[in-house]
């Protein structure tokens, strides 16, 4: 028998898991409940937080949200009205304690609040039993269907990137030896990783952040990716080691089935190849100017310039700075240029070639050998550490030295002794259907004139590293034309910082924003559990769709680096002025700096901003770039055709389905 919503609403709100007291005060149970029904109202804490809970602005009521039925329908069964008591997550616990309110639901059971309150052994099974079966109910209206392993379930996946992959599932891989992930793999990981090598599929047990450099190159390529709840994980576990497919579709549909001979047809003739190998690309040799030979200033730089003087970063920087002079920090661009001559046009050891000759014969060589032998990966590695070695040892030399010092004065002031950002900035990153993203190295707050000069040295080898050497070969034609500029750019204390997709990531809608914002310094570029939103650009209405639970923040420190601080516990990042300036910069981009995606046709852009006392700044700019193959895919477009016309419908959770 089909379980009645209503039912199922009471039973959630009877669980023992929602409600709190004193640790050292549980038997008094039965006098809270009678003091509830003394005072004829159940007092229910409550804080702005959809879909937990969610007050009408218009009428100031909590009329929505999981946490506000549950209470209604809590108090209902005592036979008393239900009163909502404004709180925060912060303070929840104090109005508990103070006899302010009688419950709060939805309370995660940190450790500290455990000392002070007590929380039911494993309230999450109930939660997750009840739950499911509520959300079945609903997803079934709807036309919303995953699959797990055969069974079809109502919740405990959130899709993070579309895509369609078959591989050998790791249910519990080695964290500690990330550089030994298989690009064939389908990987389930505890979290977010900002430094993963190419893998096939990506499952991640708890939060997930769509909008993080790991996630957005993912996108680009095809990957899918799924945050998963942990009651599905013992499930998953069971397949530990089989071949799976993991398919996710652009309306945010999961199937993980286990494969076989019936899933070659959806992956078609080529089904043997990795699905990111359908992305290719290669440097624009033609138009590199490597006579540059001096440093630039920001401010000089245009986004013409991409490509042929500098990297997308510091070029794309100077064409908003032009736009938005108040919004960018000053900087110095170091461009190709300066990189050869520092580097690859010094002589190779004794053989009487260039750094950059003996490069080119080892490519070729590398070429010749038989595609994915062991050979051909001994001699991979060998010449990638080696190409590595000599870049990061380089000594650009005392005339280098000197004109940095002149060119930093010149941008940032004689007496300037703060913090740069010493950021990579490729020719082959931003490139049209290959985002890059996060590949090579940013060192944050770099403090002092020779660890400068140092962590230039670094981030000129960062494009050498395993990870981004893995991820860029399977891509990439002509890999001896790899060059890397630097941007220094001078350190932006972010209150908050965060990315923006000038769409609606998932439904491709340029009416809403999204947008991806922690505490401090680069917290959502590397993959942080954000506060994720949803902006409506015409009216600001905001969605929240996750809240930021990271418990600490990055701070630039004076002396140089970064210091890790507790977060504030806000409950919201993002005021509305804020909001409000990032409308102002979306809709002025496609006017006066439009993205353009491989076909040169508008895309939506990829932003990264910083707010320091309620201003933005603007830390880069990018194409939106998706997978061409994850969008055309004809299983993920046949998976989203039950949810035709139903995206928007409402479902009445008191009707029973039968």
């Amino acid at each position: 028998m089909t379980p009645d919503r209503r039912h199922l609403l009471h039973t959630l709100a009877a669980l023992p898991a929602v409600v709190l007291w004193p640790a050292s005060a549980s038997a008094q149970a039965g006098g809270t409940l009678a003091a509830v029904k003394q005072r004829g109202a159940l007092r229910v804490g409550v804080t702005q937080a959809p879909p937990w809970y969610s007050k009408d602005p218009k009428s100031g009521e909590w009329s929505q949200g999981l946490g506000v039925s549950m209470g209604k329908a809590m108090a209902g069964q005592l036979g008393v009205k239900f009163e909502a008591v404004e709180v925060t997550w912060g303070t929840a616990i104090a109005a508990l304690q103070g006899n302010k309110i009688d419950i709060m639901y939805m309370m995660d059971a940190t450790p500290e609040r455990a000392q002070a309150v007590d929380f039911p052994a494993s309230p999450l099974l109930f939660y997750s039993q009840r739950l499911d079966m509520l959300s079945r109910d609903a997803n079934r209206l709807a036309g919303v269907q995953h699959k797990l392993l055969g069974q079809e379930i109502g919740t405990g996946f959130t899709a993070l990137n579309p895509g369609l992959a078959r591989g050998v599932l790791h249910a519990a891989p080695d964290m500690r030896a990330v550089d030994a992930f298989r690009p064939d793999g389908i990987y389930l990981l505890p979290e977010t990783v900002s430094d993963l090598p190419p893998l096939a599929g990506i499952l991640t047990a708890g939060a997930g952040n769509p909008l993080s450099h790991v996630q957005l190159l993912a996108r680009n390529l095809g990957i899918p990716n799924v945050a998963v709840d942990a009651a599905l994980l013992p499930d998953i576990r069971r397949h530990d080691g089989k071949p799976v497919v993991l398919a996710v579709s652009r309306a945010g549909l999961v199937e993980i089935n286990a494969d076989g001979p019936q899933w070659d047809a959806a992956f078609g003739p080529k089904a043997a190849q990795a699905t990111e190998s359908a992305v290719m690309f290669e440097p624009d040799v033609a138009k590199l100017d490597l006579s540059k030979r001096d440093f630039i200033s920001l401010n000089a730089l245009r986004a013409s310039d991409s490509g042929r003087l500098v990297g997308p970063k510091a070029a794309k920087l100077g064409e908003l700075m032009s736009h938005f002079p108040d919004r960018v920090a000053p900087g110095v661009a170091i461009p190709f240029g300066l990189y050869r001559e520092a580097v690859l046009d010094r002589p190779y050891k004794a053989t009487g070639k260039t750094v950059y000759q003996w490069m080119v014969d080892s490519f070729r060589q590398l070429e010749a050998m038989p595609a994915a032998s062991p050979e051909a990966a001994r001699f991979s590695e060998q010449l990638r550490a080696e190409i590595y070695r000599i870049v990061r040892n380089t000594d650009p030399g005392p005339r280098f030295r000197e004109r940095l010092r002149a060119a930093m004065a010149r941008e940032m002031g004689a007496s300037f002794n703060g913090g740069v950002f010493i950021r990579s900035d490729t020719n082959v990153e931003d490139l049209p259907g290959f985002t890059g993203a996060g590949l090579n190295l940013t060192l944050f707050n770099v403090v002092g004139f020779e660890a400068i000069l140092k962590g230039i040295s670094e981030v000129w080898a960062s494009p050498y590293t395993a990870r981004a050497w893995a991820w860029r070969q399977s891509h990439m034609k002509g890999p001896e034309h790899v060059y890397p500029a630097v941007l220094l750019l001078r350190t932006v204390p972010s209150a908050v910082s965060g990315v923006m997709i000038t769409q609606d990531v998932d439904s491709g809608d340029a009416r809403w924003l999204s947008v991806a914002v922690n505490e401090g310094v680069g917290g959502a570029v590397d993959g942080q559990a954000s506060e994720s939103l949803r902006v409506d650009r015409q009216t600001a209405d905001v969605r929240l769709m996750a809240v930021a639970t990271a418990s600490r923040r990055l701070v630039p420190q004076a002396s140089g680096g970064i210091a890790k601080r507790p977060t504030s516990g806000a409950d919201t990042l993002l005021q509305p002025t804020e909001i409000a300036q990032l409308i102002a910069f979306a809709d002025a981009v496609p006017k006066q700096f439009p993205q353009r995606g491989e076909d040169g046709k508008p895309v939506a852009a990829d932003v990264e901003f910083a707010f320091v006392d309620g201003k933005m700044w603007l830390l880069q700019i990018r194409p939106f770039n998706e997978s061409r193959q994850a969008r055309g895919a004809a299983h993920l477009a046949e998976m989203d055709k039950a949810l035709a016309g139903n995206l928007a419908r409402r479902v009445n959770l008191k009707e029973a389905v039968r």
